[in-house]
């Protein structure tokens, strides 16, 4: 839903702003000077009966019709993009997790590695996930549960992703995690050069 806020939103600025840059671009009329009232015989004054008959009664019904109110792009543009930054920060808000009291993280999650990792695999394989914002956030909550529970880090980043994200029904890509959130190893010096670890037997190579 966020998002789709954000999307609209977006377009409404680009509209605005197309529109006040448009206005902005545009010269100014030319100031038309005021004509010098013509100078009339004065008439005599009519008698206050024939006065009262000849001004005509308006009705009460009737009011004079107010000229609407022209709206100011330029404004119109800064507001949209001040809700728009305040649709960001609220989905960054959502998606950072629940915090303390004091608003932030605590001192123990900050401080496991997995976090991080584990929160940065998730936003790939939800990128395109509607109503991205809630799941994220969910997962964020679940995930600090997990981590709060395992304070010796016990479980691995594979023991911990997979399961979560079963539990909100996510279908995985795995060509966006890397190899520590499938679980591979990565390669090491041994891996490359089969020999270092088992050399060949000198005996069998040498002549009789």
């Amino acid at each position: 839903m966020l998002a789709e806020l954000e999307e609209l939103g977006m377009q409404l600025a680009r509209a605005t702003a197309a529109r006040a840059l448009a206005e902005l671009a545009e010269p100014d009329p030319p100031e038309e000077e005021a004509e010098a009232p013509r100078s009339e015989p004065l008439a005599a004054a009519p008698a206050p009966e024939a006065a009262q008959a000849a001004t005509p009664r308006r009705s009460a019904s009737r009011s004079p019709s107010a000229t609407p109110r022209k709206s100011d792009p330029v404004q119109s543009f800064i507001r949209l993009a001040k809700a728009v930054c305040e649709l960001i920060a609220l989905e960054s808000g959502l998606a950072a997790g629940p915090a303390t009291k004091t608003g932030l993280v605590s001192p123990a999650l900050r401080a496991d590695p997995r976090r991080d990792p584990l929160l940065k695999a998730f936003r790939e394989v939800t990128e395109h996930t509607q109503d991205r914002s809630a799941v994220r956030y969910g997962f964020t909550t679940r995930l600090d549960q997990e981590l709060t529970a395992d304070p010796e880090q016990i479980l691995s980043l594979p023991e911990i992703f997979y399961p979560l994200c079963q539990e909100f029904g996510i279908e995985l890509d795995v060509s966006k995690l890397s190899d520590e959130i499938i679980g591979m190893d990565p390669p090491s010096d041994d891996d490359e050069d089969p020999y270092r670890m088992n050399p060949p037997n000198p005996r069998a190579t040498s002549p009789p």
